[in-house]
């Protein structure tokens, strides 16, 4: 009978701490965006990427945070499918030496069909990235978690660089352009929705535009098995 009670308190014992190894390792997974995987038995992910070329070795230096400047790429639905966002890639260009970096949040807008401009905002809650060199580099930013609808009217992803403590006129890092025959990028100043504008051009050519480089990673689910 000792035996018994023995075996039935040690049963009870491992079992609780498995209860609590697995909370604590899934907590841990849902904090680390990085390492979360979603893993849908009855579906299959089918991975699209979208991303403009480089074509001139361009950047905008610096920004002053503190107009609230925000600025980003168009990226179309071209494949006619609902989606959901994975992953923003930013191609960061070389920041000054003496240039201080600042965090950038991360916006997605869902694209107006009447105004052809960004619409309604996507994402629900803040999406930060801070850099950590000055140096050249692209930075892929996984925003699977967040459970970003891609719509078919397409989306723009938008960088805005957060004020400093000390309110600093001109920050980093420097974010990379390039050209392209089509405006797709959009910028605006103060929150304000009414001051959205696809004017930004630097190109001297006809019919070639100055462009925000942007990259855009989305998933499209369909059940397996299914042609």
């Amino acid at each position: 009978m000792k035996n018994i009670i023995k075996f039935f308190i040690f049963f009870l014992t491992v079992f609780t701490y498995a209860q609590k190894l697995e909370k604590d390792s899934l907590h841990k997974q849902i904090k680390d965006i990085e390492t979360v995987v979603i893993n849908d038995r009855d579906y299959e992910k089918i991975a699209y990427s979208f991303a403009l070329k480089k074509e001139i070795n361009s950047r905008l230096r610096s920004i002053n945070p503190n107009s609230a400047y925000e600025m980003g790429l168009r990226f179309n639905n071209n494949l006619g499918k609902k989606g959901i966002l994975s992953n923003v890639i930013l191609f960061l260009h070389k920041t000054d030496s003496e240039g201080i970096l600042t965090d950038l949040e991360i916006n997605i807008y869902k694209i107006d069909t009447l105004t052809n401009k960004p619409g309604e905002k996507l994402n629900k809650e803040q999406i930060v990235y801070t850099p950590k060199t000055k140096k050249r580099g692209n930075v892929k930013i996984n925003i699977e978690n967040f459970r970003i609808p891609f719509p078919i009217e397409g989306v723009v992803v938008t960088i805005k660089w957060l004020p400093t403590k000390a309110h600093d006129k001109a920050v980093g890092p420097a974010i990379r352009l390039t050209n392209y025959t089509e405006r797709l990028t959009y910028t605006r100043f103060d929150n304000d929705t009414t001051k959205w504008s696809n004017a930004l051009n630097f190109s001297t050519k006809n019919g070639v535009y100055t462009n925000v480089m942007m990259g855009l990673e989305v998933y499209i689910k369909k059940r397996k098995n299914n042609e």
